[in-house]
Formats: structure tokens, sequence, C-alpha cells
């Protein structure tokens, strides 16, 4: 029987990181407010040379907030190819990159969430509002597997444990 150091230190291969970190989800991003209260914001994103990226316009909170203040950090929740659910976060340095360069990365995270045929008619669209990237070097990782929780629960149960969870409304 896991104890809770077991359950809540147990971590992901670097190969399920990398799945997650390569899925179509959201990442959640923390900027730091002037007043030291923390923006959060869910972001599309791209994770590419032990860096993250991510798109906005200039004139949003997130971009002015590494402007001033460039800690960030990130959280992405999924599963990887495994099955194994888990979550990985990065805490670092926020830079802007802007011009042919935000273009550039912009173009790849799109491409990313979007099909081929419809990607240079939204680069059009977006590039109008979302003028800048935010490339995030992160300088801590964090990451945790929920197997061992969902492995002990299981245990327990009389059906599986996945169906237990209420769907979606």
């Amino acid at each position: 029987m896991a104890d809770a150091k077991q359950v809540y230190r147990a971590q992901p291969t670097p190969d399920e990181i990398e799945d997650v970190l390569s899925l179509r989800a959201t990442a959640t991003v923390g900027t730091l407010n002037e007043d030291g209260s923390v923006h959060l914001a869910f972001v599309i994103f791209l994770h590419r040379d032990g860096r993250l990226y991510f798109e906005t316009s200039s004139v949003t909170r997130k971009a002015r907030n590494v402007e001033r203040r460039p800690q960030v950090s990130m959280i992405v929740q999924g599963r990887a190819t495994t099955g194994r659910s888990l979550m990985v976060s990065a805490e670092g340095i926020g830079q802007i990159l802007t011009g042919a360069d935000a273009r550039r990365i912009n173009h790849l995270i799109r491409a990313k969430y979007m099909r081929p045929d419809a990607l240079d008619e939204i680069d059009s669209a977006w590039n109008r509002f979302d003028d800048v990237a935010i490339e995030v070097i992160p300088g801590k990782w964090r990451s945790w597997t929920g197997s061992t929780l969902h492995d002990e629960t299981q245990k327990e149960l009389s059906v599986p444990y996945d169906d237990v969870w209420l769907p979606d409304s």
C-alpha cells in the first residue's frame, strides 16, 4: 500500500512529459501583477528546444506583466500516450518576441492546433491582433503523475476508476 509521499511525489518519465507538452491542450500561464498578485490566463502553446512559447497581443496584461516582471509560470495537464494522467509545469523567465520572430513562432503555435488549409487565413486575421510571442525559458520544471493515486484508488473500487467520474456537461 502506497503512502501520501509515494502518491504525491510520483514522477512521470521524460517521454510522458514530452507526450503531454506535445498535446493540443491549453496551458495556464501565470504572470505577476504590479501588486504582487498572479494574473492567470489560458493559452495555446508550443514546446520546442526546451522552451515554451505562447502568442498574445502587446496590449494584454500578460504581455505587459512579462515586460515589467519577467517571471512566468506555465502548467499543462493531460494524458500521455501511456494513458497516464499527468501535470507538467515550468517556472522561468519570459521574454517578448516581436516582428518577424513573433510571426514565425505564432505561426508554429497555430500550426500545432489548426488545420493546415486554414492556417494562412488564420495568420492573416490573427497577426493583426496577436503581435507578440512570449518565450519562456524554464529555470525549474515540475511534474506529477496521478498513476499511483489511480492504482491505489482502483484497489478500493468495485468499478473501473474511469467510470466514477461524472461527464463534462
